[in-house]
């Protein structure tokens, strides 16, 4: 049988394997095109996602840098403010150092012979008009003694006059350089604060004690507004102001710059140190994990002090939208999947649609073997490549002896079967390249090519494709219902050159042939 028509007749009714690998195929491609798409979509989401934080974390830190060095100036203004007022001027020059008396006091008495003074009482309200608007906790006035002549509470129950604050950093060097600073625990509330001091001098530039400036931290965490997470370090590393209370004077050293952080001061705790790493799979530079969370990390230095503000961004938020990704992605995927399925579940329908028309078109129904117009495209094609390798083509056609017979005796049920049954016996005796097909009713035909040195001998090879195809029609014939023998059919082989003769000659010469055959079959019974 042609090889064309082989294949055909093959592949026309069971397309499958082939379909499954294709649409297998498909939803390979699709699955990487998904995840490679996806995966760039998500990067560039998620990088500009971290573009943005980092903006936003950049202003931030710089909007709050900016509010809280007005903060701190202010404090000294206000300290250097009142250090120069008459008032104060008059009255530390008036209490520069203790009474001899005031040694063996308490610090209740002290208060008591302070207070009676007026001035101590009109510089006190000064301060409690100032320390009220501006939102400090506290304006107080120290002596050389280091002992409170006056404070903004001077009059309420917790006043602080007459309290020794000898030692403290802030007033030593606000007495000897002319202004300090320092953040501590306060002695009486335990409140985290900043003390900003300005030395009181007389007109002879003489030192006559300092005015402090009190600031709680809990009202400055009240600057520190926005929606990332700030606070403010000192040289230790403790957090001394915080956005959040789970920061709140802890220790984060780790995010100072290496080689600033100062061993404690003696004066303050360095805080229970935070955990705080770099990140393994860092999405920046500034990207540390501070308690097991992710943060993008801006540093501001504060200007005229040692402290330094943080702003951190939280990257959660890359984690969740990561996952909503892949959610989105394996959604459009799985989509993807069931079009690809349902697409080669059409497509196959078509296809083995039109295998079937072509496969009906071109083979009997009947005797599953190639019709008419198989027979004919086959046989023009046989006659150009005979033409090609100077060979020359074969047309025998095979007439069915006393089939009507065997259809008005057994019925036509049983003619088919027999027609089937033919045509596998006839396939039996095919060389490779031979094709056996049916012409229709009891007609079949078997076209093939033979070389030029069997020619020479025509009539001889015409005798030898007789004598094998003979044998194989005649015998008996066994079905369900019946069991018959059968003498054989009438046999007319042409062969021809494709030089010298056409299809339509070769077609009727055997057609011819057959019936000289059937003829002399007729004379002999």
């Amino acid at each position: 049988m042609s090889g064309a028509l082989t294949e055909q007749k093959l592949t026309g009714h069971d397309k499958s394997p082939s379909f499954y690998k294709g649409t297998f195929i498909a939803i390979a491609v699709w699955l990487i095109l998904v995840m490679s798409f996806g995966w760039w979509i998500s990067h560039a989401i998620v990088k500009a996602e971290i573009d943005r934080l980092a903006d936003s974390t950049d202003y931030e830190a710089s909007t709050t840098a900016h509010v809280m060095d007005r903060v701190f100036t202010e404090m000294s203004s206000i300290a250097n403010m009142m250090a120069g007022h008459a008032d104060v001027i008059q009255l530390a020059a008036r209490y520069r150092t203790d009474h001899p008396d005031f040694a063996g006091m308490t610090r209740q008495q002290r208060a008591v012979e302070f207070t009676r003074d007026p001035l101590v009482r009109k510089v006190g309200d000064v301060m409690n008009g100032l320390a009220g608007d501006l939102g400090y906790a506290r304006i107080y006035m120290n002596n050389m003694s280091d002992d409170t002549v006056t404070a903004s509470n001077w009059a309420e129950p917790d006043s602080i006059v007459g309290m020794i604050y000898a030692g403290r950093p802030y007033l030593l060097n606000a007495l000897r350089t002319g202004k300090g600073s320092s953040f501590g625990i306060a002695r009486l509330n335990k409140t985290p604060s900043y003390f900003v001091a300005s030395r009181i001098d007389n007109q002879n530039n003489e030192p006559l004690g300092s005015v402090t400036v009190k600031f709680d931290a809990p009202d400055v965490a009240s600057y520190l507004v926005g929606r990332h997470i700030a606070f403010i370090v000192n040289r230790q590393g403790r957090v001394i102001t915080s956005s959040t209370p789970d920061f709140m004077l802890r220790n984060v050293a780790p995010l100072l710059p290496e080689g600033t952080v100062l061993p404690p001061d003696g004066e303050e705790e360095p805080g229970d140190p935070l955990d705080v790493r770099t990140l393994s799979d860092p999405v920046r530079d500034n990207s540390w994990l501070v308690e097991g969370k992710p943060y993008l990390v801006e540093r501001q230095s504060l200007k005229g002090t040692d402290y330094q503000l943080f702003t951190l961004a939280s990257l959660e938020t890359l984690a969740v939208m990561q996952r909503h990704h892949f959610v989105v992605a394996g959604i459009i995927g799985l989509f993807g999947i069931v079009l690809i399925v349902l697409a080669s579940q059409v497509m196959k329908q078509i296809m083995m649609r039109r295998q079937d028309e072509l496969y009906a078109a071109n083979y009997d129904v009947l005797t599953d073997l190639p019709n008419r117009r198989a027979i004919l495209v086959e046989l023009d094609r046989l006659f150009t490549l005979a033409k090609r390798s100077q060979q020359w083509v074969f047309v025998v056609f095979i007439d069915l002896d006393g089939f009507k017979a065997i259809n008005d005796t057994y019925g036509h049920e049983v003619g088919d079967k027999f027609l089937v049954d033919v045509g596998k016996r006839l396939s039996s005796g095919l060389r490779e390249s031979d094709m056996l097909g049916r012409l229709g009713g009891d007609e079949f035909i078997m076209i093939g090519r033979v070389s030029p040195s069997n020619v020479g001998n025509q009539e001889a090879h015409i005798a030898a494709m007789r004598n094998r195809l003979m044998p194989l029609l005649i015998g008996s014939y066994i079905f369900e219902s019946c069991r018959f023998d059968y003498s054989g059919a009438s046999i007319g082989i042409a062969c021809v050159d494709p030089f010298v003769n056409s299809v339509k000659t070769a077609l009727r010469e055997a057609d011819q042939l057959m019936y000289a055959d059937k003829k002399r079959r007729r004379e002999t019974e």
